[in-house]
């Protein structure tokens, strides 16, 4: 259809495709045959990006992913291992020629095509434009990536940038930058280096190591500590002692999560306006604004917007990576505290391991078998008959009186018949 009506236009319900975290809080959800262009400077990260994206993007169909620049070497390998990157729709293809490449998309029906880098065919040629415009017409989403040059641009001309739909900017730092992009506000994210980092399990999970007793930290790493727990902890000053505490040391928007280096995914921005008393505090999530604090007058300041931030999201979790970002963290009164506990517990661990040694035991008199001489109760009320012995006392077996008194009988009957 080359003509629309504005009715038939506000119709159509074109829907974007979901993709897993953290990729799809940075590129939204983008149409089928979106254009996606990531730079950045070399050693940035920059095919660690393009290579968990194709994998996170397999989920929608075969990926045709084109290693130009390494082919198949072991730094793909080692990489493919490290992210966990081993989805069954997820295929490496060798780059041969941009018709070759085109075949091959129309053959396998595939969803994305992943091409690292556009240098294979001269970034500042038109064929890079002309074949992410061809696949954007086929209903496949097209990933480049491209160097940065040393004035901190990337490499080629500005046709390339006018094309995309999304401009992903990886830093060294670790970070992917949004420059642009149609599906949603701009924001960034840390890069995934490792399958855990993209919360990737394996298909064979090892088993869980304990921790070492002998550690030399008493806090596990890494941890979770909410908000309200923090509130607890310390005496909020400044919202720099807060940011310390969240892993950054400035109001950032930037990648790592806590405690990784000076941009977090969770910071603290605050704003006074002394003059007129008014007073802002920013909860940033990645660099985005997920919540905003506002006082005024004599009661407000920072604690007033920290007490309403508590109230509010004192259940939001904060990871801690580090030990010496961890005794930041918890404070030196808390860290002390677990010291403390991990040297009693220590303690109390080696003492149970220590053998304890064997006692004898006398056996107690009621504890004692009754022996063949000894008979099971007696049928009267006397009491045993004392020897003395000097200094040790010994106990008679108790006299049987049926047993004498028959004697008795016996033996008078007896002398009866002799001497009668």
């Amino acid at each position: 259809m080359e003509s629309m009506t504005a009715q038939q236009l506000s119709k159509l319900n074109i829907k974007g495709i979901k993709i897993e975290q953290p990729y799809g809080r940075l590129l939204g959800e983008p149409e089928k045959n979106a254009v996606i262009f990531i730079w950045g400077e070399k050693g940035a990260g920059k095919s660690t990006m393009s290579l968990g994206l194709a994998d996170a993007l397999a989920e929608h169909g075969r990926i045709e992913y084109i290693p130009a620049e390494e082919h198949f070497g072991k730094t793909l390998v080692d990489r493919v291992k490290r992210l966990g990157a081993t989805h069954r729709n997820l295929n490496f293809t060798k780059w041969k020629s941009i018709q070759g490449l085109k075949e091959i998309l129309l053959k396998n029906r595939s969803f994305a095509c992943i091409l690292d880098s556009i240098s294979v065919i001269d970034a500042n040629a038109k064929e890079t434009v002309e074949l992410a415009q061809w696949c954007r017409e086929n209903g496949i989403m097209f990933v480049m990536v491209s160097h940065a040059t040393k004035d901190g641009q990337y490499k080629g001309n500005t046709s390339i940038a006018h094309e995309c739909d999304i401009e992903i900017k990886v830093t060294k730092e670790g970070g992917a930058e949004t420059e642009k992009n149609r599906y949603r506000e701009l924001t960034a994210i840390a890069v995934p280096f490792t399958a855990a980092d993209r919360d990737v399990s394996p298909k064979t999970k090892p088993a869980k190591q304990k921790a070492p007793a002998n550690r030399e930290n008493p806090v596990d790493t890494p941890f979770k500590i909410t908000l309200k727990e923090l509130d607890t902890l310390h005496k909020i000053r400044s919202w720099k002692r807060i940011n310390s505490m969240f892993g950054s040391k400035m109001p950032c928007y930037a990648p790592k999560h806590s405690g990784e280096s000076e941009n977090a995914h969770l910071s603290i921005r605050y704003t006074a306006d002394y003059p007129k008393k008014r007073y802002v505090l920013d909860l940033l999530l990645d660099g985005h604004l997920q919540y905003q604090a506002c006082t005024e007058g004599s009661s407000g300041g920072l604690k007033a917007c920290w007490k309403k931030l508590i109230s509010k999201y004192g259940d939001l979790e904060v990871r801690i990576f580090k030990q010496d970002h961890a005794k930041v963290v918890l404070g030196a009164k808390e860290y002390k505290r677990q010291e403390r506990a991990f040297a009693k517990k220590n303690k109390k661990s080696s003492a149970n391991e220590a053998p304890a040694p064997k006692v004898k035991q006398k056996p107690a008199a009621n504890d004692r078998p009754a022996t063949a001489t000894q008979p099971a109760e007696t049928t009267t009320n006397e009491k045993p008959v004392k020897k003395d012995t000097g200094s040790a006392t010994e106990t008679q077996q108790p006299i049987d009186i049926e047993a004498a008194k028959q004697s008795q009988a016996k033996l008078d009957a007896f002398l009866t018949k002799i001497l009668g």
